[in-house]
This record gives structure tokens, C-alpha cells and sequence, in this order.
């Protein structure tokens, strides 16, 4: 008995995998990278030309930033980039589309609508202020 509800619950789930996977388009898990400390690898990441979209984190007195909080998601509200900035630079490779970017630094949120084409990068700079900045 045992044995005939284990084969039926796995042909249920088999069949219900088959069905997501016919109805799920194909989307690819966007290419992310962040740093940017350092001219050696901020030269880097930006002579990969895969990237689109380029967020750079600063304060208002020009200083890098890092530890930003990142969240992507395009135009029907689906998150496609979640990350955490491990240097002043966010570079993401996406699908032609509407974008809405949500950053969070020490609390401080900023958020920016952005375009992303075929050909180009799209580059947002992200300014927080500095302590003792005005």
C-alpha cells in the first residue's frame, strides 16, 4: 500500500514538473558582478562589454560606496537582480526592458526607473549624502 501511494505522489509530481516546464518560459538568471575597488578592476569590469546596466554607489562628496543593498525588477514587477555591492560598482547583463532599481545604503533608500536597449550601457549613479556633507 505503502508503495503504491509513494509510485502514485511521484507520477503526480512528475507530471505537475512536466506542466510547469511547458508553461515557465525560459528565462535566464541575469550575469551580475559588483566591485570596482581599484582601477586595475574597475578597468576590468568595464571592459566587459556583456553589461547593460551599471550602477555606481558615491557619496555626495565623491567618495565610493559599498555594502549597497540592490534590487532590480522589470516592468511586470518579477525581482531579476538581488545583491549586495561589494564595491562602488553593480554591472548586470539583462534582456531589453523596463527596470525599476532599488538601492538601500545605511538605511537611506534610493530608487530609479531605468531603460535598457540591445546595444549600449545604461549607467545610474546612486548618490547618498556624507556625514557631515551638506
Amino acid at each position: 500500500m505503502f508503495a503504491a501511494r509513494l509510485i502514485a505522489t511521484l507520477a503526480l509530481a512528475s507530471a505537475a514538473g512536466a506542466l510547469v516546464a511547458q508553461v515557465t518560459p525560459d528565462v535566464r538568471t541575469p550575469s551580475v558582478r559588483t566591485g570596482g575597488i581599484g582601477e586595475e578592476e574597475r578597468r576590468t569590469l568595464e571592459a566587459d562589454p556583456r553589461y547593460n546596466l551599471k550602477l555606481i554607489a558615491a557619496n555626495r562628496a565623491g567618495q565610493y560606496l559599498a555594502d549597497v543593498d540592490v534590487i532590480v525588477v522589470d516592468e511586470r514587477g518579477a525581482r531579476v537582480v538581488t545583491a549586495r555591492m561589494a564595491g562602488p560598482w553593480l554591472l548586470a547583463e539583462l534582456p531589453p526592458g523596463r527596470y525599476r532599481v532599488t538601492a538601500v545604503y545605511d538605511g537611506s533608500m534610493r530608487v530609479r526607473d531605468v531603460i535598457v536597449g540591445r546595444g549600449g550601457r545604461q549607467e545610474i549613479v546612486l548618490h547618498w549624502d556624507a556625514p557631515g556633507v551638506q
